[in-house]
């Protein structure tokens, strides 16, 4: 596929939802704002605090209350650290399951966007896997991210005819769904995903649901990301990788069934 033919993948308007807008605008704000960041994690801590109590005190009312202060002196501890975890530990809980990569072949590199910012480490990262032949081509996924990765792959040395991809996603899932419905057909089983460390975890379990032999191989965070930054992500993530495992994303999904929007 050619570098144009990735630019003009998307047949079909392919709108962002609301949610995803919202969540992204939300994130870019406490990125760029230490002091709104703290403001959200208090109110996020308070409302929690308000809860407890509130069901604490209801238990009480109920003539539950021996019972309900031990699960509460126990409980209530716990379910904080557990609640501001991520933004503490959570680089750690995510990047400790990834496996180490051993030099294995695939059948394909995959590449995942991720904004404008993470780009060259990912082409960087990818661009010498082709070019120690540890794939015999490579698919690049991403709205807006695909084009310009494809073309920084082919300055940096990556033959044209082996750069594929699709522009159409704008979340983990749809890479995964707009990938699975251009390779698994064309029998391209075996991938070597390539993305940041924190996200790399929910990327593989989605990959592989959707039928692809994945194999991690994590881009670096460039050095300009700042520890406020790197604990945002963790924090995003922390809560994205609850979120689709609550939806069943990370279950066995046949190709068939499979959203079969229009990505080529």
């Amino acid at each position: 596929m050619a570098l144009e033919t990735i630019q003009n993948a998307c047949q079909t308007d392919i709108s962002v939802s609301h949610w995803i807008q919202f969540s992204h605008s939300t994130f870019m704000w406490l990125m760029s704002s230490p002091v709104a960041s703290l403001m959200v994690g208090g109110l996020f801590v308070m409302g929690f605090l308000i809860l407890s109590g509130l069901l604490m005190r209801g238990f009480i009312l109920f003539d539950r209350g021996h019972t309900i202060k031990r699960l509460w002196l126990w409980g209530f501890p716990i379910a904080l650290f557990l609640s501001i975890s991520p933004l503490l530990v959570g680089e750690p809980l995510l990047t400790q399951f990834l496996p180490i990569y051993n030099g294995q072949n695939a059948d394909a590199v995959v590449v995942l966007g991720r904004g404008k910012r993470l780009q060259p480490s990912r082409v960087n990262t990818a661009a010498a896997l082709m070019l120690t032949d540890r794939a015999p081509q490579i698919f690049v996924s991403g709205r807006k991210d695909a084009p310009i990765m494809a073309t920084m792959l082919s300055q940096l040395g990556v033959e044209s005819s082996k750069i594929s991809g699709e522009n159409c996603s704008s979340t983990t899932e749809e890479n995964g769904q707009y990938t699975a419905q251009q390779l698994l057909p064309s029998g391209i089983q075996s991938i070597i995903l390539v993305s940041d460390p924190l996200h790399l975890l929910r990327a593989q379990l989605v990959f592989r649901s959707l039928g692809f032999e994945v194999i991690p191989y994590p881009s670096p965070l460039p050095h300009q990301v700042s520890l406020h930054h790197r604990r945002l992500l963790a924090f995003r993530e922390s809560l994205g990788f609850v979120a689709y495992a609550l939806r069943g994303r990370y279950l066995p999904r046949p190709i068939a069934t499979i959203d079969t929007t229009a990505a080529q």
